[in-house]
């Protein structure tokens, strides 16, 4: 069964993922091509291996078309995934990916952050999103069932590296 999502399908985002760290941010570009642009450290590329009952946890990355965030587990009892993704400029371009009734993505006012409750059932759930050339974008407050969500269980782009703290901040390339 589909859910409402509190984001209307022109708008959106959410992600989860670990802190990189770049020197300093790169310049959003204008000619449009700035969301198909890479983004420093470990996020780029989906993550090996990933499908229905793989490790429990929350999978971030990038890729040409964008940002994704999937929650997934190996067990059929469920479980609740939580977070915040907060972007440097607008969130747009939401979808989500076999979301149901239970869960929950709000786009705040001014479209910077998305706020997230996803129950997993064992397969696969999350959305895609991509930002307004942002320079950079923070993944915090990430918890499952409650509590907190540890570095070892997000993997992050397709290498399925773990950030070294949470909340982090991911870069966008020069």
């Amino acid at each position: 069964m589909r859910r409402r999502t509190l984001i209307p399908a022109a708008l959106g985002a959410a992600l989860v993922g670990a802190t990189l760290i770049s020197t300093s941010p790169a310049s959003a570009t204008t000619n449009g091509t700035c969301e198909k642009a890479g983004w420093i450290g470990q996020v780029q590329g989906r993550p090996a291996g990933l499908s229905p009952h793989s490790r429990s946890g929350d999978y971030f990355w990038h890729d040409r078309n964008g940002f994704h965030l999937r929650v997934t587990q190996k067990r059929s009892k469920a479980q609740s995934y939580s977070g915040k993704i907060t972007s440097n400029t607008p969130i747009v371009g939401f979808r989500w990916v076999k979301l149901e009734k239970q869960d929950k993505v709000e786009l705040s006012e001014d479209k910077l952050t998305i706020t997230f409750t996803v129950v997993n059932h064992g397969l696969i759930d999350g959305f895609d999103f991509k930002t307004s050339c942002a320079d950079t974008l923070t993944v915090s407050d990430l918890t499952i069932n409650g509590n907190p969500l540890p570095t070892g269980k997000v993997y992050l782009g397709k290498h399925r590296r773990h950030p070294a703290s949470i909340p982090f901040t991911v870069h966008r390339r020069a």
